[in-house]
């Protein structure tokens, strides 16, 4: 009886405390962790959805990088955190859709996460080594399959959105290229511009200035619409192969049971800073398109996402 009135007493606090909380909040400084070493695509998008954050509530939102396991570390450690709005995640594919896809018991977003709201997508382009003969991508798809098993990949890392699109370019167009792992897209380029490596996808911000300089070539960007930074490259539905779409994405997530409040008022200032001309050239200037969403919509781009990439990663066996 005693804990039964105990109980009672701590979910009526809570019902007083939640809404006073939310009433005065943002009332300090904002942590906004992305689980990735500082330097690459997700850290910049994190680092311009903070400052445009910080504009909507009025108070600072600090980025906290928090590398490891494939972005697993961080995104564990806010699933973990008290659910008060004041740490937040910059949600990736890596260990949101593809290490759950590859193991289950790896992370439970519908378990430990509350959805705030889509930011931005970004498609991948597909380049290949400006030494080779092909400069088209049909010219690629016909070199590569008189080639089965000679032309190599790199990628980000096992598991990473560049590795399973390559994948997937494989199973879709009937060539067999070999995966090379790398530390990121950053690390394998200068192997992709020597020739040692013959391709790699990656975000197009990382890999336009090679273009730009024709050390590699672009052949195809992977999604159905082009892209405003490399518009004279074809996308994969033009090409005729509509099912090749890899793109990168960045949502923001708080630990399970935020308050409804803190999440509304969170999601009316992602969806505002998408009107901030800064904030929408620093997106432009990455490749990202802003996306607005619900926090109920979120969710269900993180399930339709993993829709998309979970048989795939099945049929590769992936472990991480």
């Amino acid at each position: 009886m005693l804990m039964c009135r105990r109980a009672v007493l701590a979910a009526a606090l809570t019902a007083v405390v939640a809404p006073a909380m939310a009433q005065d909040y943002p009332n300090r400084p904002i942590t906004l962790v992305v689980p990735y070493a500082a330097g690459g695509p997700v850290d910049i998008a994190g680092r311009s959805t903070a400052e445009a954050l910080s504009k909507q509530l009025g108070q600072g939102v600090v980025v906290e990088n928090k590398p490891g396991a494939g972005g697993l570390v961080g995104t564990r450690y806010v699933g973990t955190a008290r659910p008060d709005g004041y740490t937040l995640l910059l949600g990736s594919p890596g260990p949101l859709v593809i290490a759950p896809s590859a193991d289950p018991a790896s992370i439970d977003i519908e378990k430990d996460f509350s959805l705030i709201g889509v930011i931005a997508e970004s498609p991948q382009v597909l380049v290949v080594s400006a030494k080779l003969p092909p400069k088209t991508f049909k010219e690629f798809i016909a070199y590569a399959k008189e080639k089965p098993g000679a032309l190599n990949y790199g990628s980000a890392g096992i598991g990473t959105t560049p590795h399973l699109a390559a994948e997937l370019l494989n199973r879709a167009t009937g060539i067999k290229t070999v995966h090379v792992p790398y530390r990121g897209t950053s690390a394998a380029v200068p192997d992709v511009v020597s020739g040692e490596l013959q391709m790699i996808f990656g975000d197009i911000a990382t890999l336009r200035p090679f273009v730009q300089s024709k050390a590699v070539t672009a052949l195809v960007i992977g999604g159905p619409r082009r892209s405003n930074l490399l518009p004279e490259v074809p996308n994969a539905t033009e090409e005729g192969y509509p099912s090749l779409v890899s793109r990168n994405f960045s949502v923001l997530m708080a630990p399970t049971g935020l308050p409804a409040e803190i999440a509304a008022r969170l999601n009316k200032a992602l969806t505002d800073a998408k009107t901030d001309k800064t904030f929408l050239d620093r997106m432009d200037l990455q490749g990202m398109t802003p996306i607005d969403s619900s926090p109920d919509q979120a969710r269900q781009y993180l399930r339709d996402e993993r829709q998309t990439w979970e048989p795939l990663v099945k049929e590769m066996g992936l472990k991480f």
